[in-house]
C-alpha cells in the first residue's frame, strides 16, 4: 500500500484477508480476451512498467489473455514498488519521482530497468 502524506511516500506492505467465498459461480476465464476496460487497465500498468515509451504501447493488452494480463499487472505494480524502495535505499529524496524504463530482456532483474529522477 502506498500512502501519500504531503509530498512524502511511505511504502507499507499489508496482506488483505483471503476471500473465502467466490463472488462468481465459476473460476476466472484465464484464456478469455480482455474487455476494453481491462485493456485500459493494462495500459495503465504499462505506465508503471515504463512500457508506454515502446512503439507497441497503443496496442498493449489487445492480444493478451486474462491470465497474461493479470500476471503483467501484478508484475508492473511489484516492479514499481520495488524501484521505489531501491531509490529510497540509494538515498533518493522521498518526494522524488521514480521513472521506470522498459526491460526489453528479462523482467527477472528488477534494478536493470529503473531510474530515479528528481
Amino acid at each position: 500500500m502506498v500512502i501519500l502524506t504531503g509530498h512524502s511516500f511511505f511504502f507499507q506492505t499489508e496482506k488483505l484477508p483471503e476471500v473465502t467465498k467466490s463472488l462468481r459461480p465459476f473460476g476466472p476465464k484465464e484464456d478469455s480476451s480482455l474487455s476494453e476496460f481491462q485493456v485500459e487497465l493494462i495500459q495503465l500498468a504499462s505506465q508503471l512498467n515504463g512500457d508506454h515509451v515502446l512503439n507497441t504501447y497503443p496496442d498493449i493488452g489487445r492480444t493478451m489473455t486474462v491470465g497474461e494480463a493479470n500476471r503483467y499487472a501484478e508484475d508492473a505494480v511489484a516492479r514499481f514498488l520495488e524501484a521505489g524502495r531501491i531509490a529510497l535505499r540509494a538515498g533518493a529524496n522521498e518526494s522524488a519521482l521514480v521513472t521506470m524504463r522498459p526491460a526489453l530482456t528479462s523482467r527477472a532483474s528488477m534494478p536493470s530497468g529503473l531510474s530515479s529522477e528528481l
